[in-house]
């Protein structure tokens, strides 16, 4: 009876998820935040259903995403803090990302399953990148929910790794900057260089960094010694993580060096079965061992040097050129 009772649960988690959504959407942390603080003003001051929004209040108070004052006033707890929109160091764009396309994506897996292919491409008609930078809003917020990501994630490069020993260092496929954000706060006299499609680097505010736009399939400018690709080949299958190291090593001066930072699933605990199949259906990839990465770096000409754990997921693998 405890297996029926565990899946029972689990059939309807995502029912969770979906509420915390929801409250996203309709912005209701940000609103109680900034002054609509009862039941009432929420209701009457956005015009929402009373019956069906009690039913969403309940939920958020019973999982103390709110609370309520000796006043009878609502407030924002720590967590739900977390997912207002304009908390930069919330998750607001992250919860929303695995809504919307992701979820119809999940929906079709069996296509995946049967085919190896992607079902989001099945589904919508275009590799997944190519659909966010056909909507500038997605891609806004897809780049904005990658960031509050690695905030986190990479918060501990730049004490793991010594960039002084570089002259200059090049995030390519850094989004919104975050890695290369940290690295320059650590290291202020470095020169750095932030490398992504211009229609990503339109919502890049980063001053003390010198943004290049380009396409890392096309060409990598030769403007640095050491070379950033955190999380960007898991993206793409062999062939095209091919192309983009081939780039990077043409880039690089002799005995540049090129950082890869990737969940290598030969170096975590959890086989990453979930975020393989979530690659598959969405970019047509998968997660792959440290020994994967190693052997598509060597077979452009990089050198592998030495691997360092960054957090519980991922690892940081140093190659020379």
């Amino acid at each position: 009876m405890e297996a029926k009772s565990e899946l029972k649960r689990m059939f309807t988690e995502h029912w969770n998820y979906f509420a915390v959504v929801s409250a996203c959407e309709l912005q209701v942390f940000d609103r109680i935040y900034k002054g609509q603080n009862t039941f009432e003003k929420l209701v009457n001051e956005n015009n929402w259903n009373d019956i069906s929004f009690g039913f969403l209040l309940d939920y958020l108070l019973s999982e103390n995403y709110i609370k309520v004052d000796e006043n009878h006033y609502l407030l924002v707890t720590e967590k739900g803090d977390l997912l207002r929109e304009e908390n930069e160091n919330g998750l607001y764009y992250a919860c929303l990302n695995w809504s919307g396309e992701h979820l119809e994506a999940w929906k079709n897996m069996t296509f995946s399953i049967q085919t190896g292919l992607s079902s989001f491409e099945n589904s919508y008609h275009k590799p997944y990148f190519d659909f966010l930078n056909d909507d500038k809003v997605k891609l806004r917020n897809y780049h904005k929910a990658m960031n509050q990501y690695a905030l986190d994630d990479y918060k501990d490069l730049p004490t793991i790794i010594d960039f002084s020993i570089h002259k200059s260092v090049m995030d390519v496929g850094g989004s919104l900057g975050a890695v290369i954000k940290l690295i320059k706060q650590s290291y202020p006299d470095l020169k750095c260089f932030l490398f992504d499609l211009e229609s990503v680097l339109e919502f890049v505010s980063l001053t003390d960094i010198v943004k290049i736009q380009g396409d890392f399939f096309q060409e990598i400018p030769k403007f640095s010694d050491a070379i950033i690709l955190a999380r960007v080949l898991h993206d793409w299958d062999d062939v095209k993580a091919h192309s983009i190291l081939s780039n990077c090593i043409s880039a690089l001066p002799e005995d540049g060096t090129l950082y890869i930072i990737e969940n290598c699933t030969d170096k975590i605990n959890d086989k990453l079965s979930l975020l393989s199949l979530n690659m598959t259906v969405m970019c047509q990839s998968f997660e792959r061992t440290s020994k994967e990465y190693i052997f598509l770096c060597e077979a452009v000409g990089f050198k592998f040097i030495e691997s360092k754990k960054l957090n519980e997921l991922q690892t940081i693998l140093t190659f020379k050129k």
